[in-house]
């Protein structure tokens, strides 16, 4: 690439007459035999910069003084800062190195070149490293030629995924044009049977209501009496503390305190007891006669207030004389009865309607699931042959120390401790990163979890030519910020097409 860009910028006017390149090119020390027909003497005995600066005596190259300003004229010694010394490396392969290290002392050419007049014997090392070089070279084909068949076939199966998911999106549309209707009028008939199951569940826990409230005045009623002694219509406290169920601290005694817990006025006629005070002293009493018939089951002595054995012996008598239980009589009237056959008929009928609608719907919204899929499928990049495809929806993970992570090509990253379902995201697909000319070979997730007083996690995947789909590195080398190496066919390029480099 070096040296293509070193010949583009030599000037037109360079360009050497006919009679220099059609004699035979003479070596000029530091300089390529690509670039000799540059190096050669004209008959005026002269040389021409390379930028075309300026035109020197033909002698004065590699004299170890810098004439041109591009350094040019020094190809084969050190007096340029910015020139370049061709190693030509016979038996391996021709490179360039900076003027700067020849007769430094340091051998950089393989063949010792570039040490030729600073009494460091460099050995001429050029077969082995050609030697050693050709077999890694020839492994490297070997692999690629691998990768590249397995590339051939996952771009086949790509091209095939993509024309099979794109084929179904026609008939998908006409499929869910046909069941809207279908739907609107599945979707009428659910808010109609709904109605009708509203309208009659309402209807009757309307009379139910009406039926209990009707109830509880009795039973407040008959409350009201049995405390209102002096019959005059009024509650006042000192009819409220004759009453033992409202001794919450069980000492024997009703209290002012305790009065006040339930009558919050100075006297309760009817319609205040009712609305206010019925309800709390209602369960006062219930858990009172409760807590008095444990006591007697359980042998306890009884307490002074508590009435006798034989009202005791007679209480029982009266639950016997009746199955339901005496203590839940009053909540049982507080439950609403079941509904009527007609009410659940009508709850059944809005049942299979709404069953029926939301398997439909269901229905739709996969049609569409399916359909989104195959359109975000067709826009996304992956690559000219589509061969990237076969590898959407799939993972690959590693193991380090303690977690696993996991690469999901066009997806999400995970890292998680080893063995466990879940993880911390780290990061998902945003786009290709390779840099000009090699974009496929990086990728760049973004997005992850939130760090703890840090950056989102993101990852940036290297990929690799291989035989096989692996995740095989992984690093970490910032603060949430992972670095994946991937090796893949997909990586591996046509082994028959290559660059050919100056022996």
């Amino acid at each position: 690439m070096l040296l293509n860009l070193l010949v583009l910028l030599v000037p037109a006017s360079l360009a050497l007459p006919n009679d220099i390149v059609q004699r035979e090119l003479k070596p000029v020390k530091g300089v390529g035999h690509s670039r000799l027909y540059l190096y050669q003497e004209s008959f005026q005995g002269t040389f021409r910069c390379l930028d075309g600066s300026r035109t020197i005596l033909f002698s004065q190259l590699n004299d170890d003084y810098c004439d041109c300003p591009d350094g040019s004229d020094e190809p084969g010694t050190s007096a340029c800062g910015n020139a370049f010394f061709y190693c030509s490396n016979v038996g391996h392969t021709g490179n360039f190195i900076p003027t700067n290290r020849v007769n430094d002392k340091l051998c950089d050419c393989c063949d010792g070149s570039d040490e030729y007049n600073s009494g460091v014997d460099c050995p001429n090392i050029c077969d082995e490293l050609g030697r050693a070089a050709r077999v890694e070279k020839e492994r490297v084909s070997a692999i690629a030629r691998k990768g590249f068949a397995k590339r051939k076939e996952m771009a086949r199966q790509g091209q095939e995924l993509r024309a099979s998911k794109l084929k179904d999106v026609e008939p998908l549309r006409a499929e869910k044009a046909k069941l809207a209707p279908e739907l609107a009028a599945l979707e009428e008939g659910k808010k109609d049977a709904e109605q009708n199951e509203r309208e009659l569940q309402d209807e009757h826990r309307k009379a139910w209501e009406e039926d209990r409230d009707e109830k509880k005045k009795v039973r407040a009623a008959e409350l009201f009496e049995e405390i209102d002694l002096n019959k005059d219509g009024k509650i006042v406290s000192d009819e409220m503390r004759l009453n033992l169920y409202l001794d919450e601290n069980r000492d024997g005694l009703v209290s002012e305190d305790e009065v006040k817990t339930y009558l919050t006025v100075d006297e309760a006629d009817s319609e205040h007891f009712q609305t206010v005070m019925y309800d709390r002293l209602k369960v006062a009493k219930k858990n009172y006669e409760e807590d008095l018939r444990q006591k007697a089951k359980e042998g306890e002595e009884a307490h002074e207030n508590v009435p006798d054995d034989d009202e005791l012996l007679a209480e029982e008598d009266r639950d016997e004389d009746h199955p339901a239980d005496v203590a839940h009589h009053e909540d049982d009237e507080d439950k609403m009865p079941e509904y009527p056959p007609e009410v659940t008929a009508a709850s059944e009928d809005a049942r299979e309607a709404r069953r029926q609608f939301d398997e439909l719907n269901q229905k739709l919204a996969d049609i569409d699931a399916k359909i989104r899929e195959a359109e975000e499928f067709s826009k996304e990049d992956f690559g000219e042959d589509l061969a990237w495809a076969s590898l959407k929806d799939k993972c690959f993970d590693r193991n380090v120390q303690q977690y696993t992570y996991e690469f999901c090509p066009f997806g999400q990253n995970t890292q998680k401790d080893t063995g466990a379902y879940s993880g911390t995201s780290l990061g998902s697909f945003k786009k290709w990163s390779g840099p000009e000319g090699e974009k496929y070979t990086r990728q760049h997730y973004g997005d992850g979890q939130q760090c703890w007083n840090g950056p989102k996690r993101s990852t940036d995947i290297t990929i690799q030519c291989g035989v096989e789909n692996e995740l095989v590195e992984v690093t970490e080398p910032a603060k949430c910020e992972y670095e994946f190496t991937f090796r893949t066919p997909l990586a591996c390029p046509d082994p028959d097409v290559g660059v050919h480099e100056e022996l």
